[in-house]
C-alpha cells in the first residue's frame, strides 16, 4: 500500500510540482492550500507524513501543526512533519523543533534533498 502524504502550501505551483514528483515516487498525495483545509483533511484521514509550508495566509503552518499535535495526542500517535519555507525566520526553526518536526527545508529546495528526507522518514513507518 502506498504511503499517504498531506502536502500543505498556499503556492499552487509548489503543490502541483511536489504532488507530481511525489506521486512518481509511489506516494499517495492529498493537497491543502491553507492550515484550515489541511486540518480538515488531517482529521478525516490518517497520513503517514505531512509536508507543510510555514508562511500561509490565515492559519499558518506552525499553528496548523500545533493543532495536528493536539489531535495526535488524542489518538496516541505522532505524525511526522517536514516543514518547508521560503522565508528565513530565526524563530521558525525553533518552533519547528518544539513541534518535533523531522526536517526543516528552505525554499528553493533541492528536489533530491526533499525526496531523500521523505524516503528516510517513511522508511520507519
Amino acid at each position: 500500500m502506498n504511503k499517504s502524504i498531506l502536502l500543505v502550501d498556499d503556492d499552487v505551483l509548489v503543490l502541483k510540482t511536489l504532488k507530481k514528483l511525489l506521486e512518481t515516487n509511489q506516494y499517495s498525495i492529498e493537497v491543502a492550500k491553507n492550515g484550515n483545509e489541511a486540518y480538515e483533511k488531517f482529521v478525516a484521514q490518517k497520513f503517514d507524513l505531512v509536508i507543510c509550508d510555514i508562511r500561509m495566509p490565515g492559519v499558518n503552518g506552525i499553528d496548523f501543526v500545533k493543532k495536528l499535535r493536539e489531535r495526535d495526542r488524542e489518538k496516541n500517535r505522532v505524525t511526522p512533519v517536514i516543514f518547508i519555507t521560503g522565508y528565513a525566520d530565526e524563530r521558525a526553526p525553533i518552533e519547528a523543533n518544539k513541534l518535533a518536526a523531522v526536517d526543516y527545508i528552505l525554499k528553493p529546495f533541492d528536489i533530491d534533498q526533499l525526496v531523500g528526507s521523505v524516503t528516510n522518514v517513511l522508511k520507519g513507518c
